[in-house]
């Protein structure tokens, strides 16, 4: 896949709700921008919701000093609301 940069220019508001966003995603305002980017156009992107998804939680766990950290992390994180 071929990757481009584009500027686009958007105010100190919508910066914030896009760093926001990012943060609550643990991924970069860029992958953030691209998704909402390739929803918003049809899916354009050609990466499906469930690689991408995977992806980012490799890279979250891939970024822990030992597998005790992992395990911390992952339950840290996990949503387990409705899990019986």
């Amino acid at each position: 896949m071929t990757v481009t940069v584009l500027t686009v220019r958007i105010d100190r508001d919508l910066e914030g709700a896009l760093a926001r966003e990012a943060r609550r995603r643990r991924t970069s305002k860029s992958e953030v921008v691209r998704e909402i980017l390739a929803a918003g156009l049809g899916g354009a992107a050609g990466v499906s919701d469930l690689a991408r998804e995977a992806r980012r939680q490799s890279t979250l766990v891939s970024r822990r000093g030992s597998e005790e950290e992992t395990l911390d992390f992952l339950e840290e994180i996990a949503d387990t609301r409705g899990w019986e």
